[in-house]
C-alpha cells in the first residue's frame, strides 16, 4: 500500500471515528435532556394538582344543626326503603326529619347565599342555600320563610320556621325535612351534622 494511500485510509478513520463520537454525544444528550424535560413537566403537574385540591386562604367549613336541640324523627336512607305513613307506601328518604321540644325556628346550617325560594304543594315552603365546597342545604315543609334569592346568611341565622306544608309528609306532623347535596349528589346529612340525641 502506497503512502498517499495508507494516509486517505487513515483519514476516512479520523473522520468515522469524529462522526461516531458527535453521534454518541448527540445521543447522549437527547437523553439527559429528555429525562430533564419529563422530570421538570411531572413536578409541574404534581404542584398543580397540590394548588387544586388546597385553595389557599380557605378554612373548614363547621357545620351547626339546622334547628336547636333537634330530634331527628326520621333518618336518612338512600338503600333501605322507610314506610311514609302520609303515601302509605315504602320509600328511599334522602333527608333526615327534624324536630325540636325547645323552638319552632329553622337555621342556616353554615355561610353561603340563598339560591333558591319556592313554595308548592307537596315540599311546602323551601329554601336553598349554597356552601362552598361545592355544598347546598335544602329545608322542606317550611312556613315565615325570611329570606330571599341572593340573601347571604351565616351559620345559625333563623331563615324560617318549621310547619305542616310538605303534603308529602303530612302526617309527620309539624318538622323540617333537610336534605344536603355535594356537586349537586345527595349526600348523609350525618357526615357533617351531629345529631347525636337521634
Amino acid at each position: 500500500m502506497s503512502k498517499i494511500q495508507q494516509q486517505v485510509t487513515m483519514e476516512k478513520s479520523r473522520k468515522n471515528t469524529i462522526r461516531n463520537a458527535t453521534y454518541a454525544l448527540l445521543v447522549a444528550f437527547t437523553i439527559i435532556l429528555s429525562a430533564v424535560l419529563i422530570a421538570v413537566n411531572a413536578n409541574g403537574r404534581s404542584s398543580n394538582t397540590n394548588n387544586a385540591s388546597i385553595a389557599v386562604g380557605t378554612t373548614p367549613i363547621t357545620y351547626v344543626a339546622p334547628m336547636e336541640n333537634a330530634s331527628v324523627v326520621k333518618d336518612f336512607s338512600n338503600k333501605e326503603l322507610q314506610y311514609n305513613d302520609t303515601l302509605k307506601q315504602w320509600e328511599i328518604h334522602k333527608a333526615l326529619d327534624i324536630t325540636s321540644d325547645t323552638s319552632n325556628n329553622v337555621l342556616a346550617i353554615a355561610s353561603g347565599t340563598v339560591t333558591n325560594v319556592y313554595t308548592n304543594y307537596l315540599e311546602g315552603g323551601v329554601i336553598e342555600i349554597t356552601h362552598d365546597n361545592g355544598l347546598k342545604s335544602v329545608y322542606k315543609s317550611l312556613e315565615d320563610i325570611s329570606v330571599k334569592n341572593g340573601d347571604y346568611v351565616n351559620a345559625g341565622d333563623v331563615i324560617a320556621s318549621i310547619s305542616t306544608s310538605m303534603a308529602r309528609e303530612l302526617n309527620t306532623g309539624n318538622h323540617l325535612h333537610f336534605e344536603m347535596y355535594e356537586n349537586n349528589i345527595s349526600v348523609d346529612p350525618n357526615n357533617y351534622i351531629d345529631f347525636s340525641n337521634k
